[in-house]
């Protein structure tokens, strides 16, 4: 069945005045900034000019050759094709789709601008964010979802106790400072994580932007805790809000949602459903399913009711310790922990052995209630 490339080679000679911006177009814009950047795109300055400096501007003729945009034709041809070692965003389907999209009449003339990329392992925070200006004169701002850094699935976890993380407020202030810069109407964007970002960002950004926002896509990405639905900044933007999730969803079950899924067909199985390129194109559209499948409503029941019985001191402490001991093994990626996966299962096992008896006792009663979810999710499955 056709996916995200299919479209390319089928819609790709229409820019979006031509056929409109469309869910496949999200998911495609959102998945770009996977890739890294870096001396490429613009980069975003949060610092406003002094009054003497656009005094001074006025009488001054700009003779600087910084770009103000890149086009994605022209910022694809600029990379250097190599695996970011920091934050291990680029794989090879990225570059292969990256260069369809250089080349296509529909994305290919796009800029590219404000470009974010921040990395902080004393925060635990991982983001990054980018602007693309269309043809149509309208903005997609699109958010980076999980790299496979401990770090930044650290952050995801840490969205089960913590009002807000880093990840969001940076969101936030990214959104502010754009939507100042440039005056046009929004799509805001992300998969995974950054799909939270999108929907986070758009909540408490001021009404007067807020009105200029045509729609607010998650893609597979995790909710919120269930007191941040009850607000009224989630009421007031709740219809403009987009959840795409395959049909087999796990990372878009995480925490809580209020809208209505659009649930669509992947062509992988579990986990690796949260991969764009499983997901099912037909036109200008996904191939769309009546609702999600019983493993992903399993694992939806038993992840809620587990977090539902842990109090939040409870899940800060399991996060925490969880992390400590796969910190034991000193590797900074999962992909690095695969590369010598034994070597890292006996350091980690070690420093379980290690743990004193009080941090033994919190990852076991953890663990026992995720057990004990999971047979109540079954249970309640054949009733």
């Amino acid at each position: 069945m056709a996916n995200i490339e299919d479209y390319i080679l089928w819609r790709g000679d229409l820019n979006v005045v031509q056929a409109p911006f469309n869910n496949v177009d999200n998911l495609i814009l959102s998945n770009l900034v996977y890739l890294t950047f870096k001396n490429i795109v613009p980069e975003l300055s949060y610092t406003k000019p002094s009054i003497s400096n656009k005094f001074t501007g006025l009488f001054t003729q700009d003779n600087s050759s910084e770009k103000k945009y890149i086009t994605i034709h022209d910022a694809v041809a600029d990379m250097n094709i190599q695996t970011d070692e920091n934050h291990h965003v680029k794989i090879s389907k990225d570059i292969e789709m990256a260069v369809k999209l250089a080349n296509s009449k529909r994305f290919g003339n796009m800029k590219l601008m404000y470009y974010v990329d921040k990395y902080d392992e004393n925060i635990e925070t991982q983001f990054a964010a980018i602007t693309i200006i269309m043809e149509d004169n309208t903005a997609y701002i699109a958010y980076r979802g999980t790299d496979t850094s401990l770090v930044g699935w650290k952050e995801d976890f840490n969205m089960s106790f913590m009002d807000k993380v880093p990840a969001q407020v940076e969101a936030l202030k990214y959104l502010e400072t754009v939507s100042s810069l440039i005056n046009m109407p929004l799509h805001i964007g992300g998969h995974s994580k950054g799909g939270n970002l999108a929907v986070y960002s758009s909540l408490y950004i001021d009404k007067s932007v807020q009105d200029r926002i045509i729609k607010v896509y998650n893609n597979d990405g995790p909710g919120f805790k269930s007191s941040r639905l009850k607000t009224k900044e989630y009421n007031a933007m709740q219809d403009k809000i987009d959840t795409i999730v395959p049909q087999t969803s796990i990372i878009g079950m995480l925490l809580e949602h209020e809208e209505e899924y659009i649930v669509i067909k992947s062509n992988e199985t579990l986990i690796m459903q949260h991969d764009p390129y499983s997901w099912e194109v037909l036109g200008p559209d996904f191939v769309k399913m009546e609702g999600t499948t019983s493993s992903s409503q399993l694992i939806d029941t038993t992840l809620r009711q587990w977090l539902n019985d842990m109090t939040i001191e409870q899940r800060e402490q399991f996060i925490d310790l969880l992390w400590e001991v796969i910190g034991a093994s000193k590797a900074k990626s999962f992909s690095e922990m695969a590369e010598n996966i034994f070597a890292n299962a006996v350091k980690i096992g070690k420093k379980i052995n290690q743990l004193d008896d009080k941090s033994k006792e919190i990852l076991s009663t953890a663990f026992s209630m995720l057990i004990k979810s999971a047979k109540n999710a079954i249970v309640a499955g054949f009733k």
